[in-house]
């Protein structure tokens, strides 16, 4: 069974249409998250201190960084997804009159008749091999982002939103790149506190509180992420890349992938090239 059935990017981010056959280990994106279910058996994701039946009528909100999984209700059952995956400034640039930075209070977003309809004409849309179809991605997305945020989300959850970003601790943002140079080196997410003179322990407590994540979650969503833009530009050769992405063998590459994405890197390249 074909995992992915659509990957799509733009300036907005990344848009996919998925199907789900496994459960999703705790990871991070460098990206605002929403997950649409679209069909097959629910699922559940543990964000922080919240569980989130997602489903019909619910779907899940995730800001960028934070940690969350993704579990089947039941593991013979897949279930088929719409995932957006939005910078931040993109994302903050749509919503300017609002008065808010899109930092999502609560995960569980409860999903209008109006999002349905604008979610059914994005896929359509994503199906359709019309180039004036595919020019439309970008305003497609923003307006199924803009019925989600103001029609599908309570007043209260609205008025939760901050008016900024909290800006990271400079600490955070030199170990963040001091990561980002290493990614090849493994443990690195371990040993940074060092880097930026601070234990262990309150490296990792200010990584939860300004991020929601662990630094070694962070630092293996930058290693995927890094996967991920190398799949979809070039036929690069798996061993290299599993090497430069610190991993002894393209088998260990290969299985960390899958728990991340739910798909072998092969398989995703080849969604990818083939659209």
């Amino acid at each position: 069974m074909v995992d992915f059935f659509v990957v799509k990017e733009g300036e907005f981010g990344r848009v996919e249409v998925v199907n789900n056959q496994h459960d999703l280990v705790m990871h991070a994106h460098p990206y605002t998250h929403f997950s649409f279910w679209l069909g097959g058996g629910l699922v559940h994701s543990r964000v922080g201190q919240h569980t989130v039946q997602i489903g019909p009528d619910v779907a899940l909100g995730v800001n960028s960084h934070a940690s969350h999984d993704l579990r089947l209700n039941d593991a013979k059952q897949s279930a088929v997804f719409l995932n957006l995956y939005l910078n931040d400034a993109w994302l903050d640039a749509q919503f300017k009159d609002l008065a808010h930075a899109m930092v999502l209070p609560h995960p569980r977003i409860g999903i209008t008749p109006d999002v349905h309809a604008v979610r059914t004409k994005l896929l359509t849309h994503l199906a359709s091999p019309l180039l004036e179809h595919a020019m439309c991605l970008e305003a497609d997305v923003a307006e199924l982002v803009s019925k989600t945020i103001v029609s599908a989300m309570t007043a209260e959850q609205l008025q939760a939103m901050p008016v900024r970003r909290r800006m990271i601790d400079y600490r955070l943002r030199v170990a963040i790149a001091h990561m980002q140079d290493n990614l090849s080196r493994p443990g690195m997410a371990e040993e940074v506190a060092q880097v930026v003179g601070l234990s262990r322990s309150r490296f990792f407590e200010l990584f939860h509180d300004q991020l929601g994540t662990s630094p070694l979650v962070f630092w293996n969503a930058m290693r995927l992420e890094e996967a991920l833009t190398r799949l979809s530009a070039c036929e690069e050769n798996m061993t290299s890349m599993a090497t430069e992405l610190g991993f002894s063998t393209p088998g260990n590459f290969s299985r960390f992938f899958r728990d991340h994405r739910g798909v072998t890197p092969t398989a995703y390249r080849r969604v990818c090239h083939a659209f």
